[in-house]
C-alpha cells in the first residue's frame, strides 16, 4: 500500500532546542511564557524517517512544566527554509518506549495486545482491560507523511492511556505541546492546525481551547470527540441503562468504560451527583466559552462509545465555531445488537470522510499557490453521496455535505485515487460524482458555485 493509502485508511493522522535559547545544566531549555510556569523541553533523541525515498529529522521531546507530569511529543520540523504551518497530531493511545520512565519501559516490553490497566493508580484489581500498541517514530512519521509532504512541520504530542493518570494530565500533555509551538523554530504560528479522533478529539478540542494566544491553532478537526464529561458520565449510567436491555451487551458497556470513568473521576472527584465533584471545567459549555478556534466535527448517529448528542451540544453552545457533519442513517438503532465502536458507517464512508477532513485542514494551512495533495477511495466517495442524496429526499437535513465537496473544489485541491492512483482537480472529481449520483451536468468550472448555493435539488 502506497504511503497515501496508509493515511487513508490507518486511522487518524495523528525541534528545535526551544528557539535558540541556551541549553540548562540537565540538558533541558528553558522557554519563558508569559503569565505561566516555565517549560522545559529536553531533547531525549533525534533521528532520521525515511519513507519512500525522502527523509525526514526528528526530535523526540520531554516537555515538563513546573508542578505537573512530564509530557512526551515527538517533532518534525519544517525541512524548507522560512516559517511553515504546522499540524499538531493528538495521539492518546500510541505506546512509546523512549521516555527513560519505567512505566513505559514496561509496557513496551509486553506485545501489543489487551492488558490489565494495571498502570493505573486507582486500578482495583478488577478485569479492567486496555489495548496497548507500540508506535515506533516512523510508525509516527508514516501517519504524518502527508502533512510532511506539504513541507508542513508536525507535533505529535503522546496522552499514553496505558500510563494511567487524569483527563487533567491528558490536558496537561497537550498544553505542555502547544507551549512547545511558541518558540519552535520555522513555524509559522498564524498557521496551525490541530486534529485528533475519539479521546484524541477531546485532546484536540481542549487543547485548541486552553492555548496560548500566540499558537492558537487557526482549524481544528475533531472527529466523534468526546467533549463534555459530565454528559459521559449520565450517558453511561442513565442512557445505555435504558436503552441496552441485553445483558451480556450491558457488561460489555461497562468493563469497556471502566478505565475510562476512573481517568475521569481522577479529576472531577466522582459522579456528576457525587458529594465534592466538580465537572465544571469538563464540559460543552465550558469549552464553548473558551473555544475560539474554528473545529469541524465529524459524527455518527450510531456511534456507541460517545453519543454524538455531545457534538449537538457542543454546536448549540459553541455556534459558528463548531461546524458539524452528521453521519446519519435514518433508522432507529438497535442497540443491543449495535458495535461497541464509533458507528459502523464512519468505516464504511472512510475514504470519503478522511479527504473531507483532510481538505479541509490542508485548504486552510496551505499558502494561496501551493497544490493541495487529497487521497481518496472512489467507491466509498460515491456510496456516501448516494446515501447523502436518499437520506435528502426522505426528508432529512444534509446540507451540511454541500459546503465540505465545496472545499474540495479549491483551484489547489488534486485529488489522488488510492486504490488506482488516479489523479485528478477537486473540481472534476466533483462534478464527476455529483453528476453520477444527481444526474445533473456540472462541469469543472461550474461545480464550485453550485456546491456553494448547497447540494443539487
Amino acid at each position: 500500500m502506497t504511503v497515501l493509502g496508509a493515511v487513508l485508511l490507518g486511522g487518524f493522522p495523528v525541534a528545535c532546542d526551544g528557539g535558540g535559547s541556551e541549553p540548562s545544566e540537565d540538558g533541558g531549555v528553558s522557554i519563558p511564557d508569559a503569565g505561566a510556569s516555565e517549560l522545559t523541553v529536553t531533547v531525549l533523541g533525534t533521528g532520521q524517517a525515511t519513507l519512500e525515498g525522502e527523509v525526514w529529522t526528528y526530535q523526540l521531546l520531554r516537555l515538563e512544566e513546573a508542578g505537573k507530569a512530564p509530557a512526551y511529543a515527538q517533532w518534525f520540523p519544517p525541512r524548507s527554509p522560512g516559517a511553515w504551518p504546522v499540524m499538531v497530531l493528538t495521539r492518546p493511545y500510541d505506546g512509546i518506549a523512549w521516555t527513560g520512565e519505567a512505566v513505559d519501559e514496561r509496557w513496551a516490553a509486553r506485545p501489543n495486545g489487551l492488558y490489565l490497566d494495571d498502570s493505573e493508580p486507582n486500578f482495583d484489581g478488577g478485569a479492567h482491560y486496555i489495548a496497548y500498541s507500540q508506535s515506533t517514530p516512523e510508525t509516527v512519521a508514516s501517519e504524518a507523511l502527508l502533512y510532511l509532504r506539504h513541507d508542513f512541520g508536525v507535533l505529535a504530542i503522546f496522552g499514553r492511556f496505558y500510563a494511567g493518570g487524569s483527563i487533567q494530565n491528558d490536558r496537561d500533555d497537550m498544553h505542555a505541546g502547544m507551549r512547545f509551538l511558541t518558540q519552535a523554530e520555522g513555524v509559522d504560528r498564524e498557521r496551525i492546525g490541530i486534529v485528533g479522533g475519539s479521546w484524541g478529539g477531546f485532546e484536540a478540542l481542549y487543547a485548541a481551547a486552553d492555548a496560548p494566544a500566540e499558537v492558537r491553532p487557526k482549524v481544528g478537526v475533531a472527529l466523534y470527540p468526546l467533549s463534555d464529561f459530565e454528559h459521559q458520565v449520565n450517558y453511561l449510567d442513565v442512557t445505555v441503562p435504558a436503552r441496552v436491555s441485553d445483558p451480556a451487551v450491558r457488561f460489555n458497556y461497562e468493563t469497556f468504560f471502566e478505565p475510562y470513568s476512573r481517568r475521569i473521576f481522577a479529576t472531577t472527584g466522582g459522579r456528576p451527583n457525587a458529594p465534592g465533584a466538580d465537572y465544571r471545567r469538563w464540559t460543552a459549555a465550558h469549552v464553548a466559552s473558551t473555544l475560539e478556534v474554528p473545529f469541524l466535527v465529524v459524527h455518527e448517529d450510531r456511534d456507541a462509545l460517545v453519543p454524538y448528542e455531545q457534538t449537538q451540544a457542543l454546536v448549540a453552545a459553541a455556534g459558528s465555531r463548531v461546524t458539524p457533519l452528521y453521519v446519519l442513517h435514518g433508522t432507529p438503532a438497535d442497540w443491543n445488537t449495535s458495535p461497541l465502536n464509533h458507528g459502523p458507517l464512519v468505516e464504511t464512508y472512510a475514504g470519503a470522510i478522511t479527504p473531507i477532513y483532510l481538505g479541509h485542514l490542508l485548504t486552510a494551512l496551505a499558502s494561496p499557490t501551493q497544490h493541495v495533495i487529497v487521497p481518496y477511495l472512489q467507491a466509498h466517495l460515491r456510496t456516501w453521496l448516494q446515501d447523502v442524496r436518499d437520506l435528502k429526499r426522505q426528508g432529512l437535513d444534509m446540507e451540511a455535505a454541500a459546503p465540505r465537496l465545496h472545499t474540495l473544489t479549491d483551484a489547489r485541491v488534486l485529488m489522488v485515487e488510492v486504490s488506482a492512483g488516479r489523479v485528478v482537480s477537486g473540481a472534476a472529481l466533483m462534478a464527476e460524482e455529483v453528476n453520477a449520483v444527481w444526474g445533473t451536468p456540472y462541469t469543472a468550472t461550474t461545480i464550485r458555485d453550485a456546491l456553494g448555493v448547497g447540494l443539487p435539488p
